[in-house]
């Protein structure tokens, strides 16, 4: 029998509400934009922000520039920007979006104390992670998270991106545990329970009710890439620990 000695986690939107903080903070630039005097409806500069997130990913940097340049060749009811008037705007956009992503960060109300019961327990933590390193350094750091937690796993900090299954082997390296000795949680199934599958780990879907808080849309999930569990609050992994640790091993 081996007992669980490591859980993984991913991070964005299985800890914190990563898309629901974002999508509030790039409102708050829009409103601080109008505040500036930009002449456009509330609703309608929310219609042209939300297609231009859609048209160049959640990461882009440039939502509020492409959003500016869109009135200014696209809008007939807008007044042609100047040169000095859009740059005012981008950076009371930029200001706003920062204060609220600063301001508004929490973890879910489950996390803390489930960390904290898995450090009592020597149950080693680890969070594994897309991302820029010093972004996601950042969340962990602003959400009080990193004394709690073991080990961190960003995919741009050593060059394997999610799914790639070679990312999860990497902190069983480090932590020089076995797959079956190893829960990851996450919020994803192409990302998070196929890897941890591919790896035999334990998976556990996370429902938190987010974008991909469903079962595959695009891609055919084979029987074997479905998780192993499936909870909406993490106090559920303890019933799962106690239950994996008098069984056995997986598979």
């Amino acid at each position: 029998m081996s007992p669980i000695k490591l859980i993984g986690f991913d991070l964005d939107d299985c800890l914190f509400d990563s898309t629901g903080l974002s999508e509030r903070a790039r409102i708050k630039g829009l409103y601080a934009m109008i505040d500036l005097g930009l002449k456009i409806d509330k609703k309608k500069a929310a219609q042209i922000l939300g297609e231009i997130v859609r048209e160049y990913g959640s990461n882009s940097s440039k939502h509020y520039n492409h959003f500016l340049r869109r009135l200014n060749q696209m809008e007939e009811s807008v007044e042609f920007l100047s040169y000095n008037d859009r740059y005012k705007y981008i950076a009371g956009a930029v200001m706003a979006y920062h204060e609220e992503k600063v301001n508004s960060i929490q973890l879910y109300d489950d996390v803390e104390k489930s960390l904290s019961r898995l450090k009592d327990l020597s149950i080693k933590t680890a969070i594994i992670t897309d991302g820029i390193p010093i972004k996601q350094y950042e969340k962990i750091l602003r959400l009080k998270i990193d004394k709690l937690i073991d080990l961190v796993v960003i995919s741009d900090e050593i060059g394997i991106k999610k799914p790639n299954p070679d990312l999860f082997y990497y902190c069983l390296k480090k932590f020089r545990v076995k797959g079956q000795e190893t829960i990851y949680v996450g919020d994803r199934i192409d990302k998070d329970i196929i890897p941890a599958n591919l790896n035999n780990i334990y998976s556990v879907y996370l429902h938190r009710g987010g974008k991909y808080d469903s079962y595959e849309k695009d891609i055919k999930i084979q029987d074997s890439f479905k998780p192993d569990y499936e909870i909406s609050n993490l106090n559920e992994l303890f019933d799962i620990i106690d239950e994996i640790n008098k069984k056995g091993s997986k598979g």
